[in-house]
């Protein structure tokens, strides 16, 4: 069964990349008609190579979910609104550099005065998201280990703020129009989690063992739960 992986936009083009067991599948659409389909197999092949081949290379990745079984874009300008990151030392840098004191060097902005900034800055963050939820946060993994990829799941608790930790050595928690989601890199692969409230704890702890092991997809997990955006949304003003 082929899965949608992601979604190109290029101009009036669109590229949807479907995934299955064997391969991954190409297929561009303009002006909502199918024009073009490619299938790729092979153990090195990934999305990438999909857009290569379809000429995607200027590109953006556009957002979507699944509702009542129909794919729903969103706009550039609301794909990501960014709670915290620690993956933009450039951009830290460079705005740093332009703000400096006198007195000051580009040399003072190295990567271990970036990451004690971040450290304040993770810690405000959480100070902003002290806010207890109306039942408990339940965190779905989908974790890149060493031996392969798989899906996890863990009780978060019932504030926000507890959801801004992380085992990764680069991390970025953001908003998308619906969800509040991870992104995080370490030596060993990806891991990408999602962020959801169960109405209680009993139902919590069972949503974890179902996707532990009984094999519950992000999708199944979206129906059982409730967005955390909004609590969210709410202090931030989005």
């Amino acid at each position: 069964m082929r899965k949608l992986k992601s979604i190109f936009k290029s101009g009036k083009k669109t590229l949807k990349i479907f995934e299955s067991a064997k391969k991954f599948r190409g297929e561009v659409y303009e002006n909502e008609r199918l024009y073009k389909v490619a299938d790729f197999f092979g153990k090195n092949m990934d999305e990438d190579n999909v857009k290569e081949y379809f000429g995607f290379n200027q590109s953006y990745k556009v957002p979507f979910e699944r509702r009542n079984g129909k794919i729903v874009l969103f706009p550039v300008n609301k794909q990501k609104r960014i709670i915290w990151t620690n993956d933009n030392y450039d951009e830290w840098k460079e705005c740093m550099i332009a703000e400096m004191s006198e007195g000051e060097t580009e040399e003072d902005f190295d990567y271990e005065r970036y990451s004690e900034d971040c450290s304040i800055y993770i810690d405000d963050e959480r100070a902003n998201l002290n806010v207890n939820v109306d039942g408990y946060i339940v965190a779905f993994a989908n974790l890149g280990l060493w031996n392969g990829r798989f899906n996890g799941g863990k009780v978060i608790g019932t504030n926000v703020k507890d959801i801004l930790s992380s085992d990764c050595d680069y991390c970025t928690w953001y908003c998308d129009p619906f969800n509040v989601k991870m992104d995080g890199s370490h030596h060993d692969g990806e891991n990408h989690i999602l962020y959801r409230v169960a109405e209680n704890r009993v139902q919590a702890e069972r949503l974890v063992e179902k996707i532990a092991y009984h094999g519950m997809t992000e999708e199944q997990f979206r129906h059982a739960t409730k967005s955390l955006r909004p609590y969210v949304a709410n202090v931030y003003g989005w």
